[in-house]
């Protein structure tokens, strides 16, 4: 079921709490909402229906793709690591194509082709377009993203901050979202809608007070004795981020740890869903396999590549990583078990982490009953690495 998150924003906004859980009263992040390029693309997605010579056209292009929201999504797909991805010049010939096809041809780009089959389709149904962007405009999204940045900062440890960010909405068929220099951009073509057929603000909403939850994440504060130490501890911490911004933040299905009550948001799709229950089945391969890990990184014979291409190839691989559902169940059940304070403790010392699961586990054991123990040995590395500041 959907609900309707305007009137949820307000209710909210009475009760001073989240389901229950209680927004702090420090200022939360200042979000500064930029939906202007969809009202731009609009407009000239418009002229080109209605017959505006090219001329025209490419003028209007050029000054919208000269804009902070252009700007951010060319850094974005224009990296250090891929500085040539999507030249401007080919995104914007990719626009006009849409009414002027000889400015653009499929196979110059990879990037721009898997582009242009979603701006092909908001152009061939610009009403549609148009209904979702006035749902856009009419949800009041500046509140309700100020609302779920704010519970997402009840899920950070007390002092730390999410940081004020911008945060833009723009055509451009790409990436669903992404973050560069400290903001976050949301592909409009790709939000998802409700079974009515609206634009699913929800999500929305839900997925940036997912993502605002890891800008405000630091690392452990260490002295690290020996050099195995760094990729120890990288081992360890590698699943406290997404574990909290998934559990407490976008509300998983049940796992081998009870979900937790009352989380407003979900982003989970059926298929994610299925995603995420197929991977909890994996999870006594997943302690066994964080077990030996461990004891190789703290005997000095696993290296940083090494760590590198087990997060790629194994614990971040797939449309549901291992790292995800470990994290999340490990932390689900402290916080079931120990509460709160004890999963701030295991969010600031990673180190902590399996020691906490196992007395959460052995504190509930009707409750936790099918959760997987973390093997002693491996609770008593991850305590020995490095030395707290």
């Amino acid at each position: 079921m959907h609900r309707n998150p305007q009137l949820l924003a307000l209710a909210l906004l009475a009760a001073g709490s989240i389901n229950g859980f209680l927004v702090p009263p420090a200022r939360a992040a200042r979000v500064d909402v930029d939906l202007s390029a969809c009202r731009g693309v609009y407009a000239l997605l418009e002229a080109m229906h209605a017959g505006a010579p090219e001329t025209r056209v490419k003028a209007a292009l050029d000054s919208l793709l000269d804009t902070p929201a252009y700007w951010m999504m060319f850094r974005h797909y224009n990296r250090s690591w891929r500085p040539h991805h999507l030249p401007p010049d080919v995104f914007e010939r990719m626009i006009l194509s849409l009414e002027f096809p000889a400015e653009y041809q499929v196979g110059e780009n990879a990037r721009a082709d898997t582009m242009l089959t979603r701006w092909r389709a908001a152009y061939a149904n610009l009403a549609h377009y148009g209904r979702q962007l006035e749902r856009l405009d009419s949800a009041h999204l500046p509140e309700l993203i100020a609302r779920g940045v704010a519970y997402a900062q009840t899920w950070l440890p007390p002092g730390w901050t999410i940081p004020d960010f911008p945060l833009i909405v723009l055509p451009q068929g790409g990436s669903p979202a992404f973050a560069i220099d400290g903001a976050q951009g949301y592909d409009f073509f790709q939000i998802p809608t409700t079974p009515a057929g609206d634009l699913d603000v929800e999500w929305l909403v839900g997925t940036i007070a997912h993502e605002s939850n890891h800008l405000g994440m630091r690392g452990p504060e260490l002295e690290l004795a020996v050099p195995s130490d760094s990729v120890a501890l990288e081992l360890v911490t590698m699943c406290v981020a997404e574990g909290v911004a998934n559990e407490f933040i976008s509300g998983p299905p049940a796992g081998r740890v009870p979900a937790v009550p009352g989380v407003p948001y979900h982003v989970f799709t059926p298929a994610l869903s299925a995603a995420w229950l197929a991977r909890v089945e994996e999870e006594p391969a997943m302690f066994d396999r964080m077990a030996s890990l461990l004891d190789r990184a703290t005997r000095d014979s696993l290296s940083q590549g090494q760590l590198e291409a087990e997060m790629r190839d194994y614990w971040f691989e797939g449309a549901i990583g291992r790292a995800y559902v470990f994290g999340s169940e490990m932390l689900g059940a402290i916080h079931l078990a120990l509460g709160r304070d004890s999963v701030f403790a295991a969010i600031q010392d990673p180190r902590r982490m399996f020691q906490l699961y196992n007395r959460s586990l052995d504190a509930k054991p009707q409750a936790l009953g099918r959760a997987v123990r973390m093997p002693d040995r491996a609770v008593d590395q991850a305590l020995s690495i490095g030395r707290a500041r």
